[in-house]
């Protein structure tokens, strides 16, 4: 694969993601890239569960979830605890910039995925505004940086 080099800042993982397929490509692409995917779940529930026991550095979160807790409660809990959370989702919610830091349109490439954690890598990171993505909004906020 094309995505050898490793993640700056961003190394641990956690995919919220209902569609079997969809979290399947997702966590084999992320891997593959370098990162450590430290679980993928299908609920809010799942998510928050091991938020409670694992570092995690980024969310990769879909906003519809099995179980009872929505996406955006979870992007709002991890933004809480200083979490990155990348929205990847078919129609980016109104307040998107209020409870993550980039959304990524579905259906996506995998190197768009990559992309845009690339670009969540410049903004926290590097402290800088990332270039344009193909499907990616960002929320770049430099006094947050």
């Amino acid at each position: 694969m094309l995505f050898a080099s490793r993640p700056s800042c961003i190394k641990r993982l956690l995919i919220v993601e209902d569609d079997p397929l969809i979290a399947f490509d997702n966590e084999r692409t992320l891997k593959h890239a370098g990162y450590d995917v430290v679980a993928t779940v299908d609920s809010g529930e799942a998510a928050v569960a091991v938020l409670a026991i694992d570092q995690v550095d980024a969310l990769v979160l879909d906003l519809n979830l099995a179980g009872h807790m929505t996406g955006r409660e979870v992007a709002r809990i991890a933004r809480d605890r200083g979490i990155a959370v990348l929205l990847v989702t078919g129609l980016p919610p109104e307040d998107a910039a209020e409870i993550a830091l980039a959304c990524l349109a579905k259906p996506h490439a995998a190197a768009a995925l990559i992309g845009a954690l690339r670009a969540i890598e410049t903004m926290i990171c590097l402290k800088k505004k990332p270039r344009k993505i193909s499907g990616l909004q960002t929320y770049w906020r430099p006094e947050a940086a």
